[in-house]
């Protein structure tokens, strides 16, 4: 036992990706390890053993396996003095990173990566040869990512599946199959926005219907026109060569093809559909975000009671429910803008009038410099524990950098608490005819922590941003009064 303690300790890297051919299984890669490891009296930690399965080479950060094993070598009192690979192309496919992780273990850590099936001479031309193959790796993986490309844009010519089947299919045998549960769905959904149903209007039917999407959402408007824009629905597959196809229907570079897959809808109520889809495209134009002086200062600052989606503004100047416009609640809460208003204000004065003086955080503008700066250090402070991580700060510098960043974040937010706001310095500033648009809509935040509208039960209920949590406002004799 005594003398096993001294037998160097190795651990194993183990990474195999969908896309490369000439490789072996996990199984395989494991056995050649330890074969060479008995052979070279290396002792392999079978609780160190690090398996990426399915997994590309060219990142780092999405290998979990890799990262747990780097994290381990850089732990204090690291168990193993040595990583084994079956290849270097195990261990990455992108020649920086290779460099850079190894660079960090052998450096910092003292831990020697090592290849079972290639042997390096020690020495700088080991260290060339080490090279040579890292950017043969890369080169490898540069050529397979072009030939798998290729071979993609082929079988999008020819009308092939390459991708998950749509709603209302599934695959079988590389061919799309009608699954009739959801095509039943699909040409309903034609047949309403042929008839002149909203896109809206046919999501809340869907899912008051109790239909999902293939990922098990709520249909919204934009999943119903995305179904209507696919002619896969007309026997054809549709792909992108550079990206997912996402809404971009009208790419040159979109390949639409012929694929011999059975048609849910016919080819007169698809064009009649997408007529439509093109015509209320171009007379309804994407428009610029309407100007704040058209807003009010409660515009996101209520939420509808029945989903919790923030009200949006709409012209001329209303308030409607963002989950009804995209079809996932089924009520609207429509409210003209200044009736809204004028609520909120009754709301506040009624606990103006009724509450002992009480101080409130104030809550700054997106644009104040302050909260930008903060925002700065929040990222700083993750980007410094993301280079500790990779090896690239030492321990002493990552605490002392931490702390420093700490205590700037500290006296940041101590100067946001520094001015309390009193409901009354509020309400004045609101009622304020020539006050600006921005200052009543950052007086409003700095006391309402959340507001909800019921538009049925005539509700509008009100959180305040307290300082003194245990404190509560109450007013019963308002009119639409808070719920506690």
């Amino acid at each position: 036992m005594p003398e096993e303690k001294n037998i160097p300790t190795a651990a194993a890297y183990i990474r195999v990706s969908t896309d490369d051919q000439a490789e072996l299984s996990p199984d395989s890669q494991l056995e050649e390890i330890k074969k060479y490891a008995s052979r070279e009296g290396l002792r392999l930690l079978p609780d160190q053993i690090y398996i990426d399965s399915g997994i590309s080479g060219k990142r780092a950060g999405r290998r979990p396996a890799f990262l747990r094993m780097v994290a381990a070598a850089k732990e204090p009192g690291c168990p193993f003095s040595v990583i084994l690979l079956w290849k270097f192309s195990r261990f990455a496919r992108n020649q920086e990173e290779s460099i850079f992780y190894k660079s960090i273990l052998r450096s910092k850590c003292g831990i020697d990566v090592v290849s079972v099936t290639e042997p390096l001479m020690a020495g700088p031309f080991g260290s060339l040869i080490e090279r040579i193959i890292e950017w043969m790796d890369e080169f490898y993986s540069i050529r397979l990512s072009q030939e798998v490309r290729r071979s993609m844009l082929v079988n999008a010519q020819r009308g092939r599946l390459q991708a998950a089947p749509a709603f209302g299919y599934r695959a079988e045998g590389g061919t799309l199959t009608p699954r009739e549960d959801e095509a039943v769905r699909v040409r309903l959904i034609f047949q309403r926005f042929q008839a002149g149903g909203s896109l809206g209007g046919i999501a809340r039917e869907l899912n008051e219907l109790g239909a999902r999407t293939r990922r098990g959402n709520h249909f919204e408007s934009r999943s119903v026109e995305y179904i209507l824009r696919n002619p896969v629905y007309i026997g054809k597959l549709r792909w992108n060569p550079n990206c997912r196809t996402g809404r971009n229907f009208d790419s040159d570079e979109v390949i639409i093809a012929e694929s011999g897959h059975p048609p849910l809808v016919d080819q007169a109520l698809w064009e009649a559909v997408q007529a439509r889809l093109d015509c209320e495209k171009s007379s309804h134009p994407a428009r610029a975000r309407p100007a704040r002086e058209l807003r009010g200062w409660s515009s996101g600052l209520v939420r509808c009671a029945a989903c919790g989606s923030v009200l949006r503004f709409v012209q001329p100047r209303y308030y409607r429910c963002g989950g009804y416009a995209r079809g996932l609640c089924a009520h609207s809460q429509h409210v003209p803008a200044q009736e809204l208003e004028n609520a909120i204000l009754s709301r506040l004065q009624a606990d103006v009038r009724g509450a002992p003086p009480l101080s409130y955080a104030p809550i700054p503008r997106k644009d104040s410099g302050l909260e930008l700066e903060l925002g700065r250090l929040e990222r700083k402070k993750r980007r410094l524990r993301e280079a500790y991580l990779a090896g690239a700060v030492e321990l002493e510098a990552f605490l002392s950098l931490g702390r420093e960043i700490d205590a700037d974040i500290r006296r940041g937010r101590e100067r946001l608490a520094e001015s309390p706001t009193a409901l009354a310095q509020v309400m004045e500033t609101l009622q304020m005819p020539d006050a600006a648009l921005e200052d009543k809509m950052s007086a409003a935040r700095a006391v309402i922590e959340t507001c909800t509208l019921d538009r049925t039960n005539a509700l509008l209920a009100v959180t305040y941003r307290l300082k003194l949590p245990e404190a509560r406002l109450s007013s019963p004799d308002a009119i639409w009064g808070p719920r506690w």
